[in-house]
């Protein structure tokens, strides 16, 4: 609609000023009349389809798997109170159908009591909103399963009682996985006592399938079929029969091809002995109280999650390359921190024997005779010890940070390493630079005893004056204090095994490195390595007077006193204990050192005159002679 252009100026003025005609008027009334905007039409009514069903595979929407739930009824109220609510009942496909519902919004009224195993996923009112362009936005109503739950426990009835108590074995740490069909589900680790859970599962068949590293056997299988119903736990056990673990010894002697599971302490990290590459992979070693083993392989770049000592949990095959005994890993877990290994000291005779394949050992003295030409990063060299006795010492790559360069021929060295061998020869594996000490070099026993500095290492060479087997102590006798002499003086060396008796005779050449120290003012080398160097020359005792032994002249000797008269002996039962007698006027003690030798109380009686041969030694400043056996004391 167009409007007159007003008049410009006075003219404006008086013809907007003047009142309008009357039929002027009428047709403004009938212009202003026909702009008002018309009453809103009623809208459009349209069909509300709500969908009820049962979410079987919890996917959140209406699934082929999902299940319509017929004859629920669900009623329409609007939210205005002016219209009145629509009724339906859902059909045989779960849908409820609402005809001709006038545009608005309603709030749905859901069933109070959800179907058996199961709870309402969507809201417990839901609203409905019909536009008056006959739109319609309207959730399903679904219904979601109650998730069920698997638990379990694997573990070996110790007790045979048909049931976990604190006498049985638990299977720590052992994985269980469930699968729904062939899917992979989840999977779970046992805790400390053997059990497992799975939890919010959607209710149906599952298989459940319990590790087995081989060395175990479950009663029931490993795989069972468990069923899981809404908002239930269903159980299953593990009982099995056999040992999770086995020692490194019982692992070593199993068939190639079988599998084992062993727990040892970590002897060789990750980085040292690689293949692969770019040294891709490494092998490691553990041990046990029962031997050593490798294991091949482990990622190199997991170095930093390893430390010596740490406790290895190993599951794999029985393998052998080029004779050396292994794991081949298919399992590995850190257990966490432990105790480093210390190495078992070994003279290169002792170390061909194998006798100690796969542990860590440690063969002082070792001269290097041979040093291979060529550039590989692995090479053999030979080293040879006191007693002319070969080894040969592998470095297997140049994680190990050594090279043909840190050796020198002629020169002696002490070196550690992991005892194994290449088909049938004994190597030591250098694990890295300081495995390889510069030697020590030979000091007179005097020297030592003189000038020696204590908790300095010392290498002395002499014949036993006492063997193995006289002065014991541990457990069972299990060590001994040996003597040492040579013709500046004589020193204890302790402890050896007392098992090595028939080793170090008396009048045995022998090679011994220890640390200098004091035991009750006792001059001795501890933590020793004592290697026979040559055959058995007999030793002449030192005579000495009442006086000399006081003086302890001869200290560290072995020497021969007449005249000793007994004037008391220890009461008690131990199998040490000191006699007291008078040489010549003077006090002096005689100690029986252990049960071994035939010396007992009974070998001394009060008043009675002996001839005592034995060391000179002193307790605290006060002089002892320490004989070896019964022979040595003679009336």
């Amino acid at each position: 609609m167009t409007f007159p252009t007003p008049p410009a100026g006075a003219a404006r003025r008086r013809l907007w000023g003047r009142a309008l005609p009357a039929g002027l008027l009428g047709a403004a009334a009938l212009v202003f009349s026909a702009c008002d905007e018309a009453v809103a039409p009623a809208g459009k009514s349209a069909a509300v389809n709500i969908r009820v069903y049962l979410d079987r595979d919890n996917s959140g929407s209406f699934t082929a798997a999902d299940s319509g739930l017929t004859g629920v009824a669900l009623t329409l109220t609007p939210t205005d109170a002016a219209t009145a609510p629509y009724s339906a009942t859902s059909g045989a496909n779960g849908v409820a159908a609402f005809a001709d519902v006038t545009p608005g919004a309603y709030t749905l009224a859901v069933p109070t009591t959800a179907p058996a195993g199961a709870v309402l996923a969507t809201a417990a009112v839901p609203r409905v909103v019909v536009s008056a362009l006959g739109d319609v936005r309207a959730d399903d109503v679904r219904y979601g399963w109650l998730p069920g739950t698997i638990s379990g426990r694997i573990f070996r009835d110790d007790d045979g009682n048909g049931s976990f108590s604190a006498g049985d074995t638990p299977g720590d740490g052992m994985y269980a996985v469930l699968r729904r069909g062939t899917v992979l589900v989840d999977s779970v680790l046992a805790d400390a006592q053997g059990a497992f859970t799975f939890r919010f599962l959607t209710p149906g068949s599952y298989s459940v399938g319990l590790e087995n590293p081989g060395t175990i056997s479950y009663a029931d299988g490993a795989t069972r079929t468990v069923t899981v119903a809404a908002g239930a736990t269903a159980s299953v056990n593990g009982v099995f029969t056999g040992a999770l673990i086995v020692t490194i010894a019982d692992a070593r002697a199993r068939a190639v091809g079988a599998t084992v599971a062993v727990v040892g302490n970590l002897t060789v990290r990750p980085g040292r002995f690689t293949s692969g590459t770019n040294g891709v992979n490494s092998e490691i070693w553990v041990q046990d109280a029962t031997g050593g083993i490798a294991a091949f392989s482990v990622l190199t770049a997991d170095s930093a999650q390893y430390r010596l000592g740490d406790r290895i949990e190993i599951t794999g095959a029985r393998s052998v390359f080029s004779a050396q005994s292994q794991i081949t890993i298919s399992r590995a877990r850190n257990l966490g921190a432990g105790t480093a290994v210390v190495p078992a000291a070994q003279s290169a005779a002792q170390a061909k024997a194998l006798t100690r394949d796969g542990q860590l050992v440690r063969v002082p003295n070792l001269t290097v005779v041979n040093i291979p030409t060529g550039t590989g990063a692995a090479f053999t060299v030979l080293g040879v010890d006191a007693a002319g006795d070969t080894l040969e010492l592998r470095i297997a790559g140049t994680g190990t940070g050594l090279s043909r360069a840190s050796f020198t021929l002629g020169a002696r060295y002490n070196v550690t390493g992991i005892l194994t061998r290449f088909n049938a020869v004994a190597q030591l594996k250098i694990r890295e630079t300081t495995d390889v000490e510069v030697g020590v070099p030979l000091t007179p026993i005097g020297t030592v005893r003189t000038s020696g500095t204590n908790n300095t290492t010392y290498t002395i060479s002499g014949r036993v004056s006492v063997s193995p087997g006289a002065f014991t102590s541990g457990t069972n006798n299990v060590n001994s204090e040996i003597w040492v002499q040579d013709a500046t003086g004589g020193i204890a060396v302790f402890s050896v095994l007392t098992a090595d008796s028939a080793t170090f005779p008396v009048g045995a050449l022998v090679e011994a490195t220890g640390v200098r120290g004091l035991f009750s003012g006792q001059l001795q080398l501890g933590t020793p390595t004592v290697v026979r160097t040559g055959a058995v020359a007999p030793i002449t005792p030192i005579v000495v007077t009442g006086a000399q032994a006081a003086a302890r002249t001869s200290e560290g000797l072995l020497v021969q006193m007449a005249g000793f008269r007994v004037t008391s002996v220890a009461t008690g039962t131990a199998t040490a204990f000191t006699v007291t007698g008078t040489v010549d006027g003077i006090e002096l003690q005689v100690r029986v050192g252990g049960p071994l030798r035939g010396l007992s109380r009974t070998n001394f009686v009060v008043g009675s005159t002996y001839t005592v041969t034995g060391v000179l030694t002193q307790f605290n400043g006060t002089a002892q002679i320490k004989p070896r056996s019964a022979a040595d004391v003679t009336p």
